[in-house]
């Protein structure tokens, strides 16, 4: 009797226990989903099938990497190109086939701790040269094919290494240095003989000092003391050849390079110029040569000229492009004036920096916090800009390079892989659209109802087959050139791959329709009287569609190989708009092939991964598909 409440009590704790266990297994059945360990039919049974297929899909690990690589192809085409616009009109020769790079401005640490006395840069590099007399170079090499004729500008020659240097200049592709004994040393691309010193030069280098020296576009300078120029390289195109006027040599205090002219500061406060007498900056104010205004300082970039007196007033003249001659407002006095391709800097006595002219490169966006720090010298070339701050740092701004390097024209390939995948991509996408709307309706028709119209159809489905696909394209393709918009052209493309590539899906949705036509649930359907664009639209078609979406995917890597394939023969998208295919199309000139390989390797590896990522797509969707598939 003693036990009867013991037992009691085990038997209330154990239902307790009971309660607490039904309890907890409510809560994990409504809030945790649990692992369903079933059968292949279990799961089917309580799955719909696009659920089947959709597991099936995710199980095929190269079919969710396919997917993966094209869903990123497709962000970066079409988020990159809102992100990074185009310019279809910019071009920028100077910078034609620059290798992909990306250290156009890191200059080395070893310049800073020296001390900089001079900053000078080319296209793509810059040389800097340190108080210790040190020469230093960064950059990328510019590309040039004719290699008899040159010599790596980033390779310092050993001669350079081991003299004292005072004094260094960067042409558009080559560089100078003049040592402490007067001697001219010149490397990088020498087609015009611009980085080699001539006899004549050579002669009176041995008895002048050299005031200054000069680097421009394919031809160099020097200017010596006595106020006398000595002109060399690529002169007969600017007209640099000719003798400089006696009223001129022997009273230059200071020289500047444009492409065309060299621009003169005189002894007596007056400019003038050498070189075309017609070009825009060749017409120098009158003010400034007839001596009524004393200029102390000049400026020149490509086509613009900027000079300043001695009262401090500032005078530009030649190409307005990219607002040049704007002068912004500004307040202090200009002590130092430097000039890029498109661009004029100007350091003032506060320290500040004023800029100003084309961004093509960044060269608007200064440093954060340069204008809170005081800079002491400024240094701007073609699209590179260096400020030295007063504790001797480096500040540096503009180009810093191109990922993917430049093509013929000097554009930036990267922006034109983004804007060029759009186009590709959009292009195959409507023509597979097209492609499918025009075999359904041809399969549907021809199993469904069979008969004459099946034989009809089939019969237009063979001629489309005769057709040759690239003669018709082509064809087409040229008589349209120059007589529709380049839209209204990639529209045509669109439609030409469209029209001429549907019957392969056509014959198999019809070879699909008469299995299923025959099934029970359409004879079910016909008996009810359902009609029969019902019973084709809502019983058969979702039957066959499994078919139609991996041959989409197919057929997409098809279309976006065709469009690649017409405009690489130049029957396509046409230039200056980007495609990928016909930014392969300089990949038939052998000079390419061999010297500049990121011009066709990479547009060529894009089409590559595309077409290979929607194919393992289209492959594993139809492993999913299959119903046997789940038996493996």
């Amino acid at each position: 009797m003693e036990n009867k409440p013991v037992q009691e009590n085990a038997a209330r704790n154990s239902d307790l226990k009971k309660a607490g266990k039904s309890f907890a297994s409510m809560l994990k059945r409504l809030f945790v989903r649990e692992k369903d360990y079933m059968s292949i039919l279990e799961e089917e049974a309580l799955q719909t099938p696009g659920k089947t297929i959709m597991k099936n899909f995710f199980r095929q690990t190269l079919g969710v990497v396919g997917l993966v690589v094209f869903i990123l192809v497709l962000c970066f085409s079409f988020i990159g190109s809102r992100l990074n616009p185009i310019d279809l009109t910019y071009v920028e020769t100077s910078l034609r086939n620059i290798r992909p790079s990306q250290n156009f401005l890191n200059y080395p640490k070893e310049l800073v701790r020296e001390g900089v006395k001079q900053v000078s840069s080319g296209i793509s590099f810059s040389l800097g040269l340190s108080e210790k007399g040190k020469v230093y170079v960064w950059g990328a090499e510019p590309s040039y094919i004719m290699e008899n004729y040159s010599t790596p500008v980033l390779k310092i020659p050993q001669e350079v290494r081991d003299n004292e240097i005072v004094q260094v200049a960067a042409g558009d592709r080559f560089a100078l240095a003049l040592d402490a004994q007067g001697r001219l040393y010149g490397w990088g691309v020498n087609n015009f003989k611009q980085a080699e010193v001539p006899d004549a030069l050579q002669m009176r280098l041995s008895r002048k000092k050299v005031a200054e020296i000069l680097g421009g576009e394919q031809y160099a300078a020097v200017l010596f003391e006595d106020g006398e120029i000595f002109v060399w390289g690529c002169t007969m195109p600017n007209q640099l050849n000719k003798a400089v006027p006696e009223g001129i040599q022997g009273r230059i205090k200071k020289a500047v390079a444009a492409p065309m002219n060299v621009i003169l500061l005189l002894d007596d406060g007056t400019v003038a110029t050498i070189g075309i007498p017609s070009n825009t900056v060749a017409t120098v104010p009158e003010e400034l040569t007839d001596g009524s205004v004393n200029v102390v300082e000049i400026a020149a970039s490509y086509r613009a000229v900027m000079a300043l007196d001695d009262k401090g007033k500032l005078y530009a003249w030649g190409n307005m492009d990219h607002g040049v001659l704007d002068i912004p407002d500004y307040d202090g006095k200009v002590v130092a004036m430097d000039a890029g391709k498109n661009n004029f800097t100007m350091l003032l006595d506060t320290g500040k920096v004023v800029y100003w002219g084309a961004d093509h490169f960044g060269q608007l966006k200064m440093p954060a916090g340069l204008e809170k720090q005081k800079v002491t010298q400024i240094y701007t070339d073609y699209f590179q800009n260096y400020a030295i701050t007063e504790d001797g740092a480096i500040r540096a701004w503009g180009n810093k390079g191109f990922v993917f390097g430049t093509d013929e024209q000097g554009r930036d390939i990267l922006t034109r892989i983004i804007h060029g995948g759009r186009i590709s991509l959009t292009v195959g996408a409507i023509a597979v659209v097209i492609e499918v709307i025009i075999a359904l309706i041809v399969g549907l028709s021809a199993g469904f109802f069979g008969g004459w119209l099946d034989n009809a159809l089939m019969r237009l489905t063979d001629i489309f087959m005769s057709i040759p696909f690239l003669p018709i394209a082509i064809t087409l393709s040229s008589i349209v050139v120059g007589k529709v918009s380049e839209m209204n052209r990639i529209y045509m493309i669109m439609v030409i791959l469209g029209v001429l590539g549907w019957m392969g899906l056509a014959r198999l949705v019809r070879a699909q329709i008469l299995v299923e036509r025959e099934k029970d649930f359409v004879l079910a359907a016909r008996a009810l009287g359902v009609k029969q664009k019902n019973i084709i639209v809502r019983h058969i078609l979702p039957n066959v569609f499994n078919l139609v979406i991996v041959n989409i995917t197919l057929g997409y890597a098809g279309s976006l190989l065709s469009e690649a394939g017409l405009s690489f023969l130049g029957f396509g998208v046409a230039p200056p708009t980007p495609s990928w295919g016909n930014m392969l199309t300089t990949a038939q000139s052998t000079a390419v092939i061999e010297y500049y390989w990121w011009r066709w390797v990479i547009p060529g590896l894009f089409v590559f991964i595309a077409a290979l990522s929607i194919n393992l797509v289209g492959d594993a969707l139809r492993e999913a598909m299959d119903p046997r598939a789940s038996e493996k």
